[in-house]
């Protein structure tokens, strides 16, 4: 793309006046002054852009990515990239968006919202191992970057890693937007490195801090489910079996026994049963 010099100082003030109608509310103004803009320069990309974004906006996504697809037959710029990319996403197509998200990078490696939308996309698609590299390379650039490392640390827990996604969670612990997901977390892995005492505790905070949350966030959810599954196999049958034992033989019910039972009833929606056995625990 051209150097913003080469625009006509008319069209940049055209341009302006298009975001100030934006900020405004009127879209549909503002595409008019959008449109003049490129008549008078047709390699204005930040007016197709801004146009793009209007569309989605408006609701309409194929007016949208066709303003997109017409910038990028003039200049394959990595922001018209990402907003492709983006409109395929929101509809679930993750693989054509990938393709955008991708190409989005590989002009513009430092590109942050490239990287994390390239990693999104595939931590949907399940490719975790290029999930966790376009992670990374955000978190090179933002150390705390909340959603990454939200996902990131799923990532390293669904591979068992949960030392690696503890690291995660360290960085976010004090700006974190949901507490009662970060202490569960921390909870979940404790209790899986042996560390049952601080299980305990994490996990008790966590219920205290909300005790009728009902799920994870949206982009936890599946894996949640999955690792009900693949770690503990038939939740209630699970359930059954330890309270059996702990009401016939608590004596024998050792702290792993107990974060064990109080995990199940999480994972199965149980949350009083969970306070209320952690609370006994603590005692």
């Amino acid at each position: 793309m051209k150097s913003a010099y080469s625009i006509p100082a008319e069209a940049v003030v055209i341009y302006n006046n298009a975001l100030s109608l934006t900020d405004k509310g009127d879209y549909k103004p503002a595409l008019d002054e959008y449109r003049k803009a490129i008549l008078m320069y047709p390699e204005f990309m930040e007016a197709y852009n801004n146009i793009g974004e209007l569309y989605s906006k408006m609701g309409d996504s194929n007016s949208a990515k066709n303003i997109y697809i017409e910038a990028l037959n003039i200049d394959r710029n990595y922001k018209v990239l990402l907003n492709l990319g983006v409109e395929f996403y929101n509809e679930g197509n993750y693989e054509t968006a990938l393709k955008h998200f991708n190409e989005s990078v590989e002009k513009k490696s430092d590109f942050i919202e490239g990287q994390f939308y390239a990693g999104m996309t595939n931590y949907n698609l399940k490719k975790f191992k290029k999930a966790e590299v376009h992670f990374k390379n955000v978190i090179a650039m933002d150390f705390k970057h909340l959603k990454t490392n939200y996902l990131l640390s799923a990532v390293y827990y669904e591979w068992k890693n949960y030392a690696k996604s503890m690291e995660c969670l360290d960085r976010i612990k004090d700006i974190a937007d949901d507490h009662v997901l970060v202490n569960k977390f921390y909870g979940f892995c404790c209790y899986h490195l042996g560390r049952y005492s601080e299980a305990i505790d994490y996990l008790q905070t966590a219920l205290r801090a909300c005790p009728l949350y009902d799920k994870f966030k949206d982009y936890l959810k599946t894996l949640t489910y999955e690792n009900k599954l693949s770690e503990v196999g038939n939740v209630e049958g699970k359930i059954t079996e330890m309270e059996i034992k702990l009401n016939t033989a608590a004596q024998s019910m050792t702290i792993a026994d107990y974060t064990h039972l109080s995990m199940l009833y999480i994972f199965n929606g149980e949350y009083t049963k969970a306070e209320k056995l952690l609370k006994t625990v603590k005692k």
